[in-house]
């Protein structure tokens, strides 16, 4: 009000009104412009009462001017609705401390925890598979529980139990019903692999049970590999008994809609039902089209199998995969294949970075480092990215295994790796979570978990269409004709 009373103050009429519209143009009332407007109209009317006095011009206007402003020009307050909730992307990481979190990828601030409740009746429930990202929810599988926890990926909290069943307790491995493989999803579809023999396909809204696949009798063995999908089907491997020449890990191919047949029997089993076989899967597969990979924690083989025999017999029926060919390495591979372009890399426990010619089944280039490999690599920007068992976090290049960088963390590396937004993050046996820029192999951040990680991480950008999972979570397709 002090600029208006000045202007009034300052204003000489001297029988020319437009003087005083000229200054009101000048005056910025922003919401209130109209009622300049409406001012500036009444002053130039005034212009033709040449008979009233200055004296009395001057009130009549003071008097306008004032009485309009403080009418219409009321200050308008807010609402008292609360302003939307702010969410952040968060890079999620659980370890053995039955603890999941979320934290900020950009500055290494916490978003969210959940803690596993106890409710299992077992005392460990440490969390071994890796979190699964899918739709802005994070599926969470516990060692030693047939729970699933599904949560709100933005804030980590719980959203639904969804329990596995019917299942019948197995002598193998400890008599527990256990999930120590990293779930996967499709469509409305979550699948557990489990170690009571079974693959389950559930719904991810109501936890009922679609359809489940057990092993044949003649197999009889844990899922401890995350399952694969491609196209119409799910790819799945079995550990076996581990032990060279007994009854060993079958790889199987089985209806991701409809589940096994009538007769409760896949596609087809690799290397065939009532058939011994010489590998132990333990390492995930990888699907590049015409060929599956996958590596042997038994014969130190890595195997590429047709996902489709060459010729199947009419009418169709379950019948046996076929393999192309294995490479064997000096050590059992634990490690998940990634393939691209016509390479299969991975690591072996006898401490190289193998990257194979998916045609020649002949290495292209080997990487040594100081110890054994479980860590599955990840390959972004012409760089392949794994951990290792003597506490380095590598980047080599794709074309000729030439290490670019090697970061050192005070803990073994079983984790695998994942990329997002130009860093590399990993989780240690040092209980800490890293942040690494991909470029320079530096440090940006590191997270203390309390807990050993043997887990991945994954990312929730906030999008709900990408999943960012580790190349463990069944994630390692491409679609490259090799």
């Amino acid at each position: 009000m002090s600029l208006i009373a000045e202007l009034i103050e300052k204003t000489v009429w001297n029988d020319n009104a437009l003087k005083i519209s000229n200054i009101l143009n000048k005056v910025e009332f922003r919401s209130c412009y109209f009622i300049i407007k409406f001012s500036k109209n009444t002053i130039l009317q005034l212009k033709n009462f040449h008979s009233m006095s200055q004296r009395r011009i001057s009130i009549l206007l003071s008097v306008t001017i004032l009485a309009v402003f403080f009418t219409a020009c009321k200050k308008n307050f807010s609402s008292d609705k609360p302003l939307p909730t702010s969410y952040y992307p968060s890079v999620v990481i659980s370890s053995d401390n039955s603890v999941v979190f979320g934290i900020d990828p950009g500055t290494g601030l916490k978003n969210w925890q959940y803690s596993l409740p106890h409710d299992t009746g077992i005392l460990a429930t440490p969390f071994k598979p890796s979190v699964l990202i899918y739709h802005e929810r994070a599926y969470v599988t516990a060692v030693n529980s047939d729970t699933v926890y599904k949560l709100n990926a933005n804030t980590g909290a719980l959203i639904a139990k969804l329990t596995v069943g019917p299942h019948v307790t197995v002598s193998y491995p400890f008599h527990f019903f256990t999930m120590v493989s990293t779930p996967i999803a499709d469509g409305s579809m979550l699948y557990l692999a489990t170690t009571n023999d079974t693959l389950y396909a559930i719904d991810t809204g109501t936890g009922a049970t679609k359809w489940k696949f057990g092993v044949p009798l003649s197999d009889n063995s844990a899922f401890y590999a995350s399952p694969v999908i491609y196209k119409d089907n799910i790819y799945v491997a079995t550990i076996g008994s581990g032990l060279p020449g007994a009854k060993n890990g079958h790889v199987y191919c089985v209806n991701k809609t409809s589940g096994p047949d009538v007769n409760g029997l896949p596609v087809w089993d690799y290397p065939g039902l009532d058939t011994v076989s010489n590998g132990s899967f333990i390492s995930s597969p990888s699907i590049s089209w015409p060929y599956l990979f996958v590596g042997s924690a038994c014969d130190s083989n890595m195997y590429c199998m047709y996902l489709e025999p060459p010729i199947m017999p009419t009418p169709i029926i379950p019948t046996n995969g076929l393999l192309r060919w294995t490479y064997k390495t000096n050590g059992n591979i634990l490690s998940s294949p990634t393939t691209i372009g016509g390479f299969c890399i991975f690591g072996s426990n006898d401490g190289c970075v193998y990257d194979l010619d998916t045609q020649k089944a002949k290495y292209t280039w080997k990487y040594q480092t100081g110890s054994q490999i479980t860590s599955s690599p990840i390959v972004h920007g012409q760089v392949v990215y794994i951990g290792s068992y003597d506490y380095n976090l590598y980047a080599l290049s794709i074309n000729d295994g030439h290490k670019k960088w090697a970061y050192k963390t005070k803990g073994l590396l079983k984790s695998s790796p994942v990329v997002y937004n130009g860093y590399v993050y990993i989780g240690s046996y040092d209980n800490y979570l890293y942040a690494v820029d991909t470029g320079f192999g530096t440090l940006k951040w590191n997270y203390y978990i309390n807990g050993n990680i043997e887990c991945s991480p994954a990312i929730d950008d906030l999008s709900g269409t990408n999943q960012i999972n580790s190349g463990i979570s069944g994630y390692n397709i491409t679609s490259t004709n090799n």
